[in-house]
């Protein structure tokens, strides 16, 4: 396989017990400042945004920044003659109009290249590949693209290995998990990743072998030029390599603007309270 799953016991030897207070911290700050609910808003509509989810990561670990933007990775740690790369990334796992947990979150890019060159010829654009059913000419192209990506980044940054911390919010049931998947470039041409014709059409194809398929799915979409990984939570769950974080968030509904304009100094003093009884739970 190209991801692997990082068990439990590896997994907490990356989030130590001070990694996990300062993220659960972070994550507590972030609730107690969410602004409160109009009538006929529900605390459903909680709205944890992803960079800010992913920053918590990044200074819980204590990460040393790397790149910007598309860079592969957010940071390294080097700790006891190791260095390894994160790349954090945050996905939602919902319900489905049932109400039952959903098999898959939302989609993690792997990789995104929009030029017709990183697919072959001229006349062997994504687009054709895809239109004539070329499965094994378009996993190759991102084979190489994946490759490249994450084999640049651990010789340039000089890494013992990248991992994939992924960031699970499901807020219905007010939880956090945080699971881990160690990636090996080196198996990408051993490991006999294949597409899966049966589900290939016209727009998308799923790549057999990439992750356990208990664990999750990768697939290669046409119109968005990348590749994705869905994680799917249930496995993980029963394996028990995945931390929870739970929240307890019950947010007031209120008028903000008639509050803080009829009596200001009244609502100042009830947030100064609400903090200052958030922060003596940490003294």
């Amino acid at each position: 396989m190209i991801l692997e799953e990082i068990k439990l016991d590896e997994l907490e030897k990356i989030f130590d017990e001070s990694s996990k207070s300062i993220f659960n911290f972070l994550l507590e700050r972030t609730l107690i400042s969410y602004p409160e609910f109009l009538e006929g808003q529900n605390e459903h509509s909680i709205y944890l945004e992803k960079k800010q989810c992913e920053q918590w990561v990044v200074q819980s670990l204590g990460l040393r920044p790397v790149g910007e933007g598309s860079y592969p990775i957010d940071g390294i740690k080097e700790e006891n003659d190791s260095k390894i790369g994160f790349d954090v990334s945050t996905v939602n796992w919902g319900l489905t109009p049932t109400g039952k947990n959903k098999n898959e979150t939302g989609e993690k890019s792997l990789s995104q290249k929009f030029a017709d060159t990183n697919f072959g010829d001229t006349e062997d654009t994504l687009d054709e590949l895809f239109k004539n059913k070329k499965f094994d000419e378009i996993l190759d192209s991102w084979k190489t693209i994946l490759k490249n990506k994450w084999n640049n980044t651990i010789n340039e940054k000089s890494l013992d290995y990248i991992a994939l911390i992924n960031i699970v919010k499901h807020v219905e049931q007010k939880k956090i998990y945080i699971l881990g998947l160690k990636i090996y470039p080196e198996n990408i041409n051993s490991c006999n990743i294949k597409p899966s014709k049966k589900k290939g059409d016209q727009k998308s194809v799923f790549i057999e072998n990439f992750i356990n398929d208990d664990l999750g799915s990768v697939k290669i979409y046409k119109s968005k030029k990348r590749v994705e990984l869905r994680i799917r939570p249930k496995k993980w769950l029963e394996n028990g390599s995945i931390l929870v974080f739970d929240f307890n968030f019950k947010n007031k509904t209120k008028n903000l603007r008639n509050e803080f304009l009829k009596n200001k100094k009244s609502f100042l003093d009830n947030q100064m309270k609400n903090y200052s009884n958030f922060l003596k739970q940490y003294y």
